[in-house]
């Protein structure tokens, strides 16, 4: 999967351009640049390997030695003076990733919720905290069960199968806690709506699949906002130990089945490989 992971294509140079003019401010694009290449090349490294790459630019907050998430001020006139106003830390950003966009396989976008972040760690920090979507770019994350490992065998599942697979969040800004983070999604709803208009607009999916219930939401909204731009769209339980329980309400097969990574990651690809073969 490692040539694989945001492999050059179009997006290589389109979703960081997009990231600085939309989410972290242009002035920010050469940062962005970077950390992509970053996240390439570090895609198997462990965390003690990670060490050597950061630099004065791209480091982790407080010297935390068990993470690849980085810190990037944020620029963009729309966003920074709100967060500015907040003045509250943990404030969480995740780059879009992406697996096997090549020209003629169909491609699957999968929307998450939120860039959460960990309040008790990064309380004090007033800059974005810069992650990926599920920590897939993060060896020891994706390989997780409480992490990325669902998301992760997921995607490898779909990438056998043969499609591209680009992930995003649907609110692309975390704020402190779950409170905070709530009341500057719904003040820049519309902006989120643009946003991943955008990425809709750049990535092409033959499907998008909202992963919860505020992805779904946002997917509602944005289809409300854009009538004449309706992709293909399905919604999916959350993938994370949280969900487990909504997971098997979902889906009376599992209920059979131990709820394993496996398991789960089948049936998703299976039902998301079904939709995207009756799509015309």
């Amino acid at each position: 999967m490692k040539d694989l992971f945001c492999n050059e294509c179009n997006l290589s140079t389109q979703i960081p351009q997009f990231i600085a003019e939309k989410l972290l401010g242009i002035d920010n694009l050469p940062l962005l640049d970077v950390r992509y290449e970053q996240m390439r090349n570090c895609y198997d490294y462990s965390y003690p390997q990670w060490q050597v790459v950061f630099t004065e630019d791209l480091k982790p907050f407080n010297k935390y030695d068990d993470t690849t998430a980085v810190t990037m001020s944020i620029k963009h006139p729309i966003f920074m003076p709100d967060i500015e106003t907040l003045d509250k830390g943990a404030i969480g950003v995740d780059l879009p990733t992406w697996f096997n966009i090549q020209n003629s396989n169909p491609v699957i976008m999968l929307i998450a919720q939120d860039p959460l972040r960990n309040q008790e760690s990064y309380g004090e920090c007033r800059d974005a905290v810069l992650s990926s979507p599920f920590g897939l770019h993060d060896a020891t994350h994706r390989g997780w069960k409480k992490g990325g490992m669902m998301v992760y065998e997921l995607v490898s599942r779909l990438v056998m199968a043969g499609y591209g697979v680009y992930i995003t969040d649907s609110r692309k800004y975390f704020v402190y806690n779950p409170v905070t983070t709530n009341r500057f999604a719904r003040l820049h709803r519309k902006e989120y709506a643009d946003i991943l208009k955008k990425e809709i607009e750049i990535v092409k999916p033959t499907l998008c699949v909202a992963l919860g219930r505020k992805a779904q939401r946002a997917m509602f909204y944005f289809i409300t906002e854009n009538p004449d731009l309706k992709p293909k769209y399905i919604p999916l339980p959350h993938l994370s130990g949280a969900a487990r329980g909504a997971i098997k309400k979902e889906f009376p097969k599992l209920k059979e089945l131990k709820l394993t990574c496996d398991n789960i990651a089948d049936e998703y690809a299976r039902i998301i490989t079904d939709k995207v073969k009756h799509i015309k």
